[in-house]
C-alpha cells in the first residue's frame, strides 16, 4: 500500500505535468519537443522532488542537448526553456544550474533563472 506522502508527491506531479500541458507544449517544433521533454525536471527545479530522476529528468537534458547542435539551436532552446520556466513560477536557479552536472551531460543551454542571457550562448 502507497504510503500518504508518496500519493501526495504523485498527485502533486500530476497537477504540475498537467498544468504544463496547457503551456504551448506542441511538439511540432524543436522548442515544442524541448519544452515537452524539460517537463519531466520542473518537478525538482521547483523543490516537489528531492533529487533528480535519471530514467525522466536526466534523459529530458539529454534530449535538449540533442536538439541544440548549432549555436542557433542553442540560443533558441534557451529561450524556449527560459519562457517555460517564467510560466512554471518559482524555479529554484541552483537546482537548474546543477542539473547539467548531476546529469551528466555537457550542456549550457538550460537557463538558471529568468533573466538569463540566452543570446550569448556560442
Amino acid at each position: 500500500m502507497l504510503r500518504f506522502s508518496s500519493v501526495v508527491l504523485v498527485a502533486v506531479t500530476l497537477v504540475i505535468l498537467g498544468n504544463l500541458a496547457g503551456i504551448e507544449c506542441n511538439t511540432k517544433s524543436d522548442c515544442g519537443v524541448a519544452e515537452t521533454a524539460f517537463g519531466m525536471c520542473v518537478p525538482y527545479m521547483t523543490g516537489e522532488e528531492r533529487n533528480v530522476l535519471p530514467y525522466k529528468c536526466c534523459a529530458a537534458v539529454r534530449s535538449v542537448k540533442e536538439l541544440s547542435p548549432t549555436r542557433a539551436a542553442r540560443r533558441e532552446t534557451c529561450e524556449c526553456l527560459r519562457r517555460l520556466m517564467a510560466q512554471v513560477g518559482r524555479v529554484d536557479g541552483r537546482r537548474a544550474r546543477g542539473l547539467p552536472g548531476a546529469c551528466r551531460v555537457a550542456t549550457n543551454v538550460i537557463p538558471t533563472s529568468l533573466d538569463f542571457p540566452c543570446y550569448r550562448l556560442a
